[in-house]
């Protein structure tokens, strides 16, 4: 991962989380990031990556970084084009990967959809985020 690249696309993490915060406390239904739109929105600030590289490349580094410094995971704020699951609705969910450094450290089970609730919940929620990015 280049370094210039997740401090590219930080201030766009932190947006997020914020226009995500604010729809939770005015009782607005969320809208919600999907690998997809947040390539759109990482090509605007020079980032190149597809939905299948995004994960590997940008996320899962910034997702260790938070993790490093403390910090609520950003990463779990982008989940996967939700699927169809019959007569359950949709599933809201990041990518398999994103479970595994909390899998490695014993903190959770693969597809822990509460789990990464949680994390979304506490990076969404946050409010102390840095202006400039803290890595």
């Amino acid at each position: 991962m280049s370094l210039d690249n997740a401090r590219a696309a930080y201030p766009i993490l932190v947006r997020i989380a914020r226009d995500l915060s604010l729809a939770a406390r005015d009782k607005r239904t969320a809208v919600w990031v999907s690998y997809d739109d947040f390539c759109a929105q990482c090509k605007d600030v020079g980032i190149k990556e597809t939905p299948r590289t995004i994960a590997a490349k940008l996320l899962k580094p910034i997702q260790a970084l938070c993790i490093e410094n403390n910090m609520p995971d950003l990463s779990a704020l982008i989940i996967q084009k939700p699927k169809a699951r019959s007569d359950f609705g949709n599933l809201l969910r990041p990518t398999d990967a994103w479970w595994e450094i909390y899998v490695t450290k014993g903190e959770a089970a693969l597809g822990d959809v509460s789990f990464w609730f949680n994390a979304f919940k506490n990076a969404r929620d946050y409010e102390n985020w840095p202006e400039a990015p803290f890595f």
